[in-house]
């Protein structure tokens, strides 16, 4: 029950509560393997929306490292037939894996609800992150609090191969 309240934004405290150290490390180690487990077990007839306009979806990168394919809930944007996806490093902790992984293996797997396809990605260019950071902060407004205080983000732009 906590991760339905959590994603369909019952609570208003949940945007500042994503911005806190406790907030990131429950997204990361609760929320986000049960939201993951969900996802996946049914489809992705359950918890492909958060509520308040959040859509997510199930990101699969190859590890840069292991090789192994890692796979993560992440909140996107569409464009067309472009996908917009942010990670936003609060400051506090290191770069997110599936960051790196997607530098290292711009090919990635993404489950949008029931369909599962392959997208080339490669990260924004100043204009395209000038164009969707005002998107991705109304979706997930601890974007903009975490990017505050460390001045670091990364922005991708997936197009289906």
């Amino acid at each position: 029950m906590l991760v339905a309240v959590c994603y369909t934004g019952v609570f208003p405290m949940m945007d500042r509560f994503g911005a806190t150290r406790l907030g990131v490390w429950m997204i990361k180690h609760v929320i986000a393997p049960v939201h993951r487990l969900l996802y996946r077990l049914s489809g992705g007839r359950l918890f492909a929306s958060s509520g308040a306009g959040r859509e997510v979806l199930l990101l699969t990168t190859t590890g840069r490292l292991t090789g192994k394919d890692r796979t993560t809930p992440v909140y996107y944007l569409r464009d067309g037939n472009r996908i917009i996806l942010c990670n936003v490093n609060p400051g506090f902790e290191r770069t997110n894996p599936w960051v790196i992984n997607l530098r290292a293996h711009p090919i990635a797997r993404l489950q949008i609800g029931s369909e599962i396809a392959e997208y080339q990605a490669c990260e924004a260019t100043e204009a395209e992150i000038d164009l969707y950071w005002p998107r991705l902060i109304q979706i997930w407004p601890a974007y903009e609090s975490h990017f505050q205080k460390s001045g670091r983000r990364a922005i991708f732009i997936l197009e289906r191969r």
